[in-house]
């Protein structure tokens, strides 16, 4: 057809055009979206086959020429049918995608839109589209059988929508908005469409575009609005569904305006049952300082509080935040309930554990110590005792006596060294911390055995910065270190310093006494013990020990073992 004929300047053109646009700016949204949300694409293709039925009409409009009239008219109706079955795809893969919208599916409703096609281009062969074009005062088409059955097809479509979306009301909560949005725009077009084609009603806009704007306008409201097309704030909204901590979300006054599944069964309550009510009231005794929760509880500090559940004592975190808008205006807090029962119950079990094997692995060191230190005494014990038995049935008083005197010495040697390990037990099972007993234990050596002892350590350091474990072997390797210079350093004063650096933390034991030869040292089995039992102790907690000395320099023991990340 030459497309040369006329057109004529009409106010009535300007509602079609102005869809085009719209439609036009929708597609490039909905197009950008395609790979974010399901349905996206479909819909896209649903817009754009909207816009060519909304040119077909301008140009209509436009034209002075019947014939060109026809022609536009035939050109709307090759799109009529692609833009409901688009629609529909995109509600089908909207309310489950990738299950109902499947290619078997896609074909299948592809086949009446290619049928249509055929049927609008061949029409001069068969008029099963059109018989005829009246003239009166207007251009009206003369629908033949094949149209009527498709625009039967497109009304069977819009029903197949509209239980589509009945089933997404029902069956997903957080899509009722939008859904019902859609719902009213699908019924109102189609109520409007219809009238018009059966002149009940009389526009003097076409009464297409009246028809077309109510799904337009509900689509547009639930894109913008409710941003069906962006999955973040749907999976925002799955996720607190899904949650398993309690989330109410509060006004200004700390009244309950929305809460989570979780929280309905924390509360043992259902929102409805919940709603405007104070949350202080809903969890009663924590107001007792006078103060409002979100002065209690804050993000930096939450507030742990117990709550039973089915007659369960469970205890929960409450953390408040506070929420703003886009000028910074406060409208409200987010309460977040988290269950930590569980996670207390494993901690307490873990610390249970871990306090039964420290006990072992400490009696099994001190059966060690025994073994090799007071064994070893009561065993010289022995060796003596029958020594002296002899030389006293050789009558051999003198030397008898000399035994006996380092009998005696040895077993007074052996009575401290018991008092000393029960004091040193005691202290490391105290429980007030490491510091605190290490200052106390000092303070007692000191008056015990008139050895002066001085401690240093970083002022910003904690008192807590040791494992457990670390502490208890650290303050015997420390006592055993003391025992060492009572015995053997012949010292005045004894000086503990405390060094860290990184996750390593450097203790050294300097005193001022005697020293000795590291290279031709030979001490008596005694001594062997000791400062194996040290080394032992610190390779146990992942640590290292050394000893430096010299003749009349005193003696330097250095122990480096890890520490935790706490700094004061």
């Amino acid at each position: 057809m030459d497309m040369s004929f006329p057109y004529a300047y009409t106010p009535q053109v300007w509602p079609p055009v102005i869809t085009v646009l719209v439609l036009i700016a929708l597609a490039i949204y909905t197009f950008r979206h395609r790979r974010d949300a399901p349905g996206a694409l479909p819909f896209t293709f649903a817009i754009l086959f909207g816009a060519l039925w909304m040119v077909g009409i301008s140009l209509e409009v436009a034209a002075v020429d019947t014939s060109v009239q026809i022609f536009w008219i035939k050109f709307q109706a090759l799109w009529l049918l692609p833009s409901a079955t688009a629609v529909t795809c995109f509600l089908l893969d909207y309310a489950w995608p990738g299950r109902w919208l499947t290619r078997r599916n896609l074909v299948l409703l592809s086949i009446p839109c290619l049928l249509n096609i055929v049927m609008i281009l061949t029409n001069h062969l068969h008029h099963l589209a059109w018989q005829g074009f009246a003239l009166d005062g207007e251009v009206i088409p003369l629908n033949g059988l094949g149209n009527w059955v498709f625009l039967v097809y497109v009304y069977g479509l819009g029903l197949l929508n509209l239980v589509v979306l009945g089933w997404l009301f029902i069956r997903s909560p957080q899509h009722r908005w939008p859904v019902a949005l859609i719902l009213a725009g699908q019924i109102a077009g189609r109520m409007v469409y219809a009238l018009g084609a059966t002149q009940v009603i009389y526009s003097y806009l076409p009464i297409e575009v009246v028809a077309f704007w109510f799904p337009i306008l509900t689509y547009v409201i639930a894109l913008f609005g409710f941003r069906i097309l962006n999955p973040v704030p749907l999976a925002q909204q799955t996720a607190i569904e899904q949650l398993r901590d309690g989330v109410l979300v509060l006004d200004p006054q700390e009244r309950v305006v929305r809460l989570n599944p979780a929280a309905e069964l924390i509360l043992d309550a259902p929102l409805k049952c919940v709603k405007g009510k104070q949350v202080s009231a809903l969890l009663s005794g924590l107001t007792e300082r006078g103060l409002p929760l979100t002065r209690l509880a804050t993000p930096i500090n939450p507030l742990e509080v117990s709550i039973r559940l089915k007659g369960e004592a469970r205890s929960y975190e409450l953390n408040f935040s506070p929420l703003h808008d886009f000028r910074g205006l406060p409208v409200g807090y987010l309460l977040l309930l988290h269950d930590e029962t569980e996670q207390k119950r494993a901690q307490a079990q873990l610390l249970e554990q871990q306090r039964a094997l420290d006990m072992l692995q400490e009696r099994e060191q001190l059966a060690r110590e025994l073994h090799d230190g007071l064994g070893q005494a009561f065993a010289f014990v022995n060796t003596q005792g029958q020594a002296i038995r002899r030389l006293l049935s050789r009558g051999d008083i003198a030397t008898a006596d000399e035994y006996t005197s380092r009998l005696v010495e040895v077993a007074r040697e052996a009575d401290v060294d018991i008092r000393e390990s029960i004091l040193g037990l005691r202290a490391a099972l105290s429980g007030k911390g490491f510091f605190p007993v290490l200052v106390q234990y000092l303070a007692q050596y000191g008056r015990n055995y008139g050895i002066r002892t001085e401690l240093e350590k970083p002022e910003t350091m904690q008192d807590r910065v040791f494992e457990p474990l670390i502490e208890i072997q650290l303050l015997r390797i420390l006592q055993e270190a003391l025992t060492n210079v009572r015995k053997h350093a012949s010292a005045d004063c004894v000086r503990i310093t405390f060094a860290f650096e990184r996750n390593c933390a450097t203790v050294t034991i300097q005193d001022d006494g005697q020293g000795f030869d590291l290279g031709e040292w030979s001490g008596d089995l005694t001594e062997h013990v000791g400062l194996r039992v040290m080394r032992e102790r610190a390779e146990e907690v992942g640590g290292v020990l050394r000893v430096e000395s010299s003749p009349g320099k005193g003696t330097l023991v250095i122990i480096e073992v890890p520490v935790e990340e706490k700094r004061g």
